[in-house]
C-alpha cells in the first residue's frame, strides 16, 4: 500500500513557483514606488488637476485657432486663448489664465459676453508654449510645475482638424 503525501521534489517546485510570483510582486512594488517618486504630483488622483487636464484637453481638442488677443487678454505662456466649437456648433473663446500661483482661472465668452467662470484650486504652475508639428499644425504644450519646481506635467495636445 502507498503512503500519501507529497515527495520533497514536489515541495521544491512549489516553493519555487511561489518564490518566483513573490519576486515579481516585490519587483513591480518597487517600480510604482520609484514612479510615485518621480512624479511630483499625481495629477489623475488629484480632482482639480485632473478636472484642469480634461477641460484643456476637451478646448484643444475642438479649437479652430488661437487668437492673438481677447478683452484685455493676450496669448502668452501664462494665458491661453482658444477660438473652439463647442456641441451645439456654435463658436466660443475660451480663455485660462494661469497668472495667479496655485489657480487655474476658466473663462468662455459667446461673441463678446462672458458665459462661465470657472476657478481650480489647489494646482501645480501651468504654462503654455505653442508647438508646431511635422506637418506644420500648431498644437498646444501644457506643462506644470509643482512647489520644488520639478516637471509634474508635460503634454502636448493636437486640435482636432475640422471642416
Amino acid at each position: 500500500m502507498r503512503e500519501r503525501g507529497y515527495t520533497l521534489l514536489e515541495i521544491v517546485v512549489t516553493l519555487a513557483v511561489f518564490g518566483i510570483f513573490l519576486w515579481i510582486v516585490v519587483v513591480l512594488t518597487a517600480e510604482m514606488r520609484a514612479n510615485e517618486k518621480r512624479y511630483p504630483v499625481n495629477y489623475m488622483a488629484h480632482p482639480e488637476v485632473s478636472a484642469v487636464m480634461a477641460r484643456l484637453r476637451r478646448d484643444i481638442f475642438d479649437t479652430t485657432f488661437y487668437p492673438r488677443a481677447f478683452q484685455g487678454y493676450e496669448q502668452s505662456p501664462q494665458t491661453l486663448l482658444l477660438y473652439t466649437i463647442d456641441q451645439s456648433g456654435f463658436g466660443k473663446t475660451v480663455i485660462y489664465d494661469f497668472r495667479t500661483h496655485g489657480e487655474v482661472h476658466r473663462k468662455e465668452y459667446n461673441a463678446t459676453e462672458s458665459t462661465r467662470e470657472w476657478v481650480a484650486h489647489g494646482v501645480p504652475d501651468f504654462h503654455f508654449d505653442d508647438f508646431t508639428l511635422d506637418n506644420g499644425q500648431v498644437a498646444a504644450r501644457i506643462t506644470a510645475r509643482d512647489e520644488q519646481n520639478r516637471l509634474a506635467i508635460d503634454e502636448i495636445f493636437v486640435p482636432r482638424p475640422h471642416n
